[in-house]
């Protein structure tokens, strides 16, 4: 079975100039950090819609569940946000760079919910890498994605003393460089 999708065939456009913010998602359950860098031209609108919903939420690790946090303040080259897209530092995901356009997301917030129900919605909307459906051209290079013959099963890692690091390694490889998105299906 194909793990590549009709968006990753496409050829991504590999903007190399221009500004991107950092949507950053930070997992409970994985314990990990993921940078979304969403170019900056042509988003404006859609990002301080984004960044104006999610300063609504006091956000706090609430079991599995990740928070999010966008900063709008700080914004990156694109050399920069390439650079970052290429770091190897987590087992769950990636960073990603994003140079297309990004849709209106709306968390349907509505006065009533409190701060949990809040997050909850943000988790649904946009976890383990849900960005990628309000946003396409992802700058994902070809040696960074799994090939066809690797598996997309996220089998479970044992937790067992017993675990070589050599098993570690195969099930890293495995998933390297597959976005989450693709990884879910």
């Amino acid at each position: 079975m194909s793990i590549k999708s009709e968006k990753v065939l496409k050829t991504p456009s590999r903007k190399t100039d221009g500004n991107y913010v950092v949507l950053m998602e930070t997992s409970g359950e994985e314990y990990e950090s993921w940078y979304y860098f969403i170019r900056v031209e042509g988003n404006e609108t859609n990002l301080k819609h984004l960044e104006n919903q999610l300063n609504e939420v006091d956000w706090q690790i609430i079991d599995d569940l990740s928070t999010f946090d966008l900063d709008m303040a700080h914004p990156v080259s694109a050399q920069t946000a390439k650079e970052m897209s290429k770091l190897d530092l987590n087992v769950t995901s990636f960073h990603r760079k994003f140079d297309g356009v990004l849709k209106k997301i709306d968390f349907d917030f509505k006065k009533k919910d409190g701060n949990q129900t809040k997050i909850c919605k943000v988790f649904d909307i946009l976890s383990y890498g849900q960005i990628d459906e309000y946003i396409d051209d992802e700058d994902i290079d070809e040696e960074d994605m799994a090939s066809d013959s690797d598996s997309t099963d996220n089998e479970s890692v044992s937790e067992s003393s017993s675990e070589s690091e050599t098993e570690v390694e195969n099930l890293r490889n495995k998933t390297k460089r597959l976005p989450p998105s693709i990884s879910r299906k």
